[in-house]
């Protein structure tokens, strides 16, 4: 599973930001512990944190883009998209998230969440703090709000985080079906 993270982050980098980044983080991480590749990823935040410091953007913000990338893949994008019929109840069903993660991938470790909601606003609190999930679920949020066209505030704070809706139709949101499109099953060029 390490290889699987520490894939989707190599990737994530590449893709944002270029293969000169990719190279100088591996090479930085080869001379740090003499590895000629990315880290796991029980080091792989570290990956994220060379990548954040050398672009100057907080490793917080970092984690999040990784998480909004994710959902530009369109199996992992089609499986979120799967869990709820509008954004209001895909953020009520995120508590299964860990779940459904553990039958595809059993060795991934996604923290416990819980939902709370009053109102506009949802609160998804990872019982299992870990800061690094929290930003990625934060951007698997921003992400999804985009697809579904909704129009929110998300912020993350102390190992909650917070979506205040707006408007769930403040924009057309991306096509959905079951079938999918061709070509859709590649994750990882």
């Amino acid at each position: 599973m390490n290889s699987l993270i520490n894939r989707a982050v190599e990737e994530f980098l590449r893709a944002i930001y270029g293969e000169g980044l990719v190279q100088a983080v591996a090479d930085e991480a080869a001379v740090a512990g003499g590895v000629d590749a990315l880290p796991a990823m029980d080091t792989g935040a570290a990956a994220m944190g060379r990548a954040a410091f050398r672009l100057s953007k907080p490793r917080s913000e970092m984690f999040e883009d990784l998480g909004a990338w994710l959902t530009q893949i369109e199996p992992i994008r089609r499986l979120l998209r799967f869990s709820g019929r509008d954004f209001r109840d895909f953020l009520l069903r995120l508590e299964e998230l860990p779940g459904r993660a553990h039958l595809v991938l059993p060795s991934l470790q996604i923290p416990r969440l819980q939902v709370d909601a009053a109102g506009q606003s949802i609160w998804v609190v990872l019982l299992d703090p870990n800061d690094s999930w929290q930003f990625v679920l934060a951007g698997l949020i921003r992400g999804m709000a985009d697809d579904y066209g909704a129009l929110c505030l998300i912020s993350a704070e102390s190992s909650t985080i917070r979506v205040d809706i707006w408007d769930e139709q403040f924009a057309k949101g991306r096509n959905f079906c079951l079938q999918g499109s061709p070509g859709a099953g590649r994750a990882f060029a």
